[in-house]
């Protein structure tokens, strides 16, 4: 799951290559040394490229309030990535952001919640979201919103008893699919209220209370796995939405299971009944969510051509099923340095000088 470093022996400038990218660097090789000047400078539609490091965001600096198209973007959320901490509110996707990204961030905070959004047409994607707060949610999506997609993130709680997830009310055409939920609790790891045709497709929810909490009919529930479960993996406070093709094992209730459920392991390659997935899983690296070749979520999904896996066969329940599997660190495809040696730093004329620089590309 955790990749190596790609290691460049030329330094370039990404600013320079990429006019309408604005570098955050706490090293000072960027362009501003914080998120909140850069988002300032940032035109409708830029890219806020944020490297590496451990960025902090207080009560004293407050919210990074966003009100336009714009793609914040870090360099990957595993060892070497970009670390937002936080022990308030952090993003405020505002009125005018419509269209905006977030990507590649690994967030540790404590806000209510961490990432708020009025935006339509937004994508939160390959990000690692872990809260602390308590009876705070992670995300929360505003009334009014529309086409907004968030998928292949790791997202959970710790420290608190009160865990609540993903909060989506009176929106459209939301999408969430191929996530991680671990860990949350009471109005469970996606919460859908009033939504029209919102889709909660392939994703896995593992050692959370409660999965999906539901008060609406405007919601398909489709090939996702909930096990290890303390509660109703699929909690009905009202409405009627489609569920179906969904794998229940090892909850203490599965809540409505919906039409042809899997009630059987799902077999995953390293993840059992006696396991929990925690805020510290990822980086030890201890699970692997992809299916055996027996499992009985094998070609278990919905049968529709719309739901097909990659290879363009039947969907695969879980985050590696369907068109995104989850599977990247969140990293860029633009060339990100996150450390550069110069020895010696001088030489005389026709002298050798070396120039080492770590980094990615992607994965």
């Amino acid at each position: 799951m955790k990749k190596s470093l790609a290691l460049f022996t030329i330094f370039f400038a990404l600013s320079g290559l990429y006019a309408e990218t604005i570098v955050v660097d706490l090293a000072g090789g960027g362009d501003y040394t914080n998120m909140y000047d850069a988002v300032d400078a940032a035109s409708d539609g830029d890219t806020v490229l944020v490297m590496s490091g451990t960025h902090i965001v207080s009560a004293e600096t407050g919210v990074v309030t966003i009100d336009k198209e714009l793609h914040m973007l870090g360099s990957g959320y595993d060892e070497g990535g970009t670390l937002i901490s936080t022990a308030t509110n952090l993003f405020n996707f505002a009125d005018g952001s419509d269209g905006s990204t977030l990507r590649g961030f690994r967030i540790n905070g404590s806000g209510n919640p961490l990432i708020a959004v009025s935006a339509s047409d937004m994508i939160i994607e390959e990000n690692h979201i872990s809260n602390a707060a308590h009876q705070g949610w992670a995300i929360s999506l505003a009334a009014g919103v529309s086409a907004d997609t968030l998928r292949n993130n790791i997202l959970g709680f710790h420290g608190s008893s009160y865990r609540p997830g993903i909060s989506i009310g009176a929106s459209v055409d939301v999408t969430v699919n191929n996530n991680i939920f671990f860990n949350c609790s009471w109005y469970g790891a996606v919460y859908l209220v009033s939504t029209t045709n919102t889709m909660v497709c392939n994703n896995v929810f593992v050692s959370n209370a409660i999965g999906v909490y539901y008060n609406t009919t405007g919601a398909t529930i489709i090939n996702n796995i909930f096990m290890n479960g303390s509660s109703n993996q699929i909690y009905a406070q009202g409405g009627s939405p489609s569920i179906s093709y969904n794998c229940f094992f090892n909850n203490s209730n599965n809540g409505a299971t919906g039409i042809e459920p899997i009630l059987e392991d799902p077999d995953f390659v390293n993840f059992d009944d006696n396991d929990t997935y925690t805020n510290l899983s990822y980086d030890e690296d201890e699970f692997d969510f992809h299916l055996e070749s027996a499992s009985p979520c094998v070609n278990g999904g919905n049968p529709l051509f719309d739901y097909f896996d990659l290879d363009g066969s039947r969907n695969d329940p879980g985050v590696y099923g369907w068109k995104f599997p989850i599977g990247t660190t969140g990293a860029p495809t633009i060339p990100v340095v996150n450390s550069i040696s110069v020895n010696p730093t001088t030489v005389s004329p026709n002298g050798t000088i070396t120039i080492n620089a770590t980094g990615r590309i992607g994965e």
